[in-house]
């Protein structure tokens, strides 16, 4: 009401304050875990669902990026001898390796902060796990083929699983989620090791046949809020097992989306640039699809995820695969002077552009940007430059949010032919463009990954120090 005269924009506003709060609450990702890379992470373990499955969850909510090593029964032989107790799943970090499923979940619960706060919630989250085993165990044994009972010990095994057991066993789960505070999660207010081993027991259950014929309709049919809870939570996961198809709405222009899809090219992230005629955009604003009525807008499709205001997809995107340095102060701090800086430059030229005043007026104001403004930008951002020791990129050694900022920002601005002001004054900046002749080097080989070409450089250092010794 500060900011706002209409009550229709205030309340557009604040519904999407309130959704982005909720959203906060129903996930609980920690931001201190986000974008969180760990040196040579690996899971071992048959190619299907099984006991893994609790684990991948885990590290992929995480933002963790790990290799997942699946192979047939036949090729178990190959890998058997490599885990003690000779059994997966098997954990590999840092060149060690970690066994037994619900040794590693509390390993990585302990790590990335899934692990329950106080004894009375973790005696909770260890009992769903346990009585989840259970039951899955008793299913295992009456349904799948490999059972070793016989026909007979089987018909009454299933019998006994859907009159009995399975009435009792996920009874007790339903109980333990209608006790909790919040029926989104089943221990607390946010994800745990509890909801990451239900839901690798659920993915099982999708997985096989057997199961989905009998223990799913049980579910279904018998335990409702149980079944509700488990296809809310699996539906966090549509990315993780490419259910959904992530589309970027923007106008057809570079603008504000720029260093959204430079971001996402520099990842090979799979999405839909959808690009919106002017003419179309009240029609498409009208529907309701769209979260503040504005643009970029990225929205994540059946799931519903929807990622609106630029800065935030940003830090979003970037901050869950590692291009934004959350725990670092320093480098964080860099990183969030350029992102600012560049975003004033561009709100600087927007607030000219669309500005009700007279056109005389606005021609004063666009001279003075030009003249005043963008230099003592591009001052800036060239000391700036200069400072960091690699020039490659505008951070550190590696690309941060910064980098596709800045090249989006040059791309939407610079490179604009109806702003022809811009370029004659970038050009007065050698060290900003000799950064963008090497950005655009990467780019044209479709990869913005700076450590490879780190790597190749050592690799001809070394060579060279080679033949040299080798003259002497």
């Amino acid at each position: 009401f500060f900011f706002f005269n209409d009550t229709a924009t205030t309340e557009i506003y604040t519904q999407a304050f309130v959704g982005s709060v909720r959203c906060v609450q129903e996930t609980g990702i920690n931001a201190e875990y986000m974008g969180l890379l760990t040196k040579d992470m690996k899971v071992y373990y048959f190619d299907a669902p099984g006991r893994a499955e609790a684990i991948r969850l885990l590290l992929f909510h995480a933002g963790v990026k790990f290799e997942d090593v699946r192979f047939k029964p036949e090729e178990w032989p190959k890998y058997k001898d490599k885990f003690d107790l000779k059994q997966v799943p098997a954990l590999e970090v840092d060149g060690k390796i970690l066994t037994q499923s619900y040794a590693i979940l509390e390993y990585l619960g302990a790590k990335f902060g899934y692990l329950p706060k106080g004894y009375d919630k973790l005696y909770k989250a260890m009992f769903i796990m346990n009585t989840a085993e259970d039951i899955f165990m008793k299913a295992y044994m009456a349904v799948m083929p490999n059972s070793p009972l016989d026909a007979k010990s089987k018909e009454e095994a299933q019998k006994k699983l859907l009159e009995v057991d399975g009435p009792l066993y996920l009874g007790a789960l339903a109980k333990k989620l209608a006790e909790n505070e919040c029926q989104c999660f089943i221990v607390g207010h946010k994800y745990t090791i509890a909801d990451f081993f239900l839901l690798g027991f659920w993915a099982s259950i999708l997985n096989v046949p057997q199961f989905h014929t009998t223990f799913y309709e049980l579910i279904k049919t018998k335990i409702p809020t149980l079944f509700a809870y488990l296809e809310k939570r699996m539906k966090d996961f549509n990315p993780y097992y490419k259910k959904c198809q992530t589309k970027l709405y923007y106008f057809d222009m570079a603008g504000r989306a720029e260093m959204i899809r430079v971001m996402l090219k520099a990842m090979k992230f799979p999405y839909e640039d959808v690009r919106i005629k002017f003419e179309d955009w009240a029609k498409e604003k009208a529907s309701g699809k769209f979260e503040l009525q504005q643009l970029p807008v990225v929205i994540c499709e059946p799931c519903g995820v929807t990622l609106a205001q630029s800065d935030a997809i940003m830090h979003r995107i970037g901050g869950r695969y590692g291009y934004l340095p959350i725990k670092k102060p320093e480098k964080l701090y860099n990183v969030l002077w350029w992102c600012n800086t560049l975003k004033d430059l561009m709100d600087g030229f927007a607030k000219i552009a669309h500005s009700p005043l007279p056109p005389e007026k606005v021609k004063e104001m666009r001279n003075d940007y030009f003249t005043k403004t963008v230099t003592i930008v591009f001052d800036a951002m060239e000391n700036r430059l200069k400072l960091n020791k690699c020039q490659c990129v505008l951070v550190g050694k590696s690309y941060t949010i910064a980098d596709f900022y800045l090249i989006g920002t040059w791309r939407a601005l610079v490179l604009n032919p109806q702003l022809p002001e811009y370029k004659p004054i970038a050009d007065k900046y050698p060290v900003l463009c000799a950064y963008f002749a090497k950005q655009n080097a990467l780019l044209s080989q479709f990869s913005l990954i700076y450590h490879t070409i780190q790597q190749k450089k050592k690799k001809k250092k070394k060579k060279k120090k080679k033949k040299k010794k080798k003259k002497k």
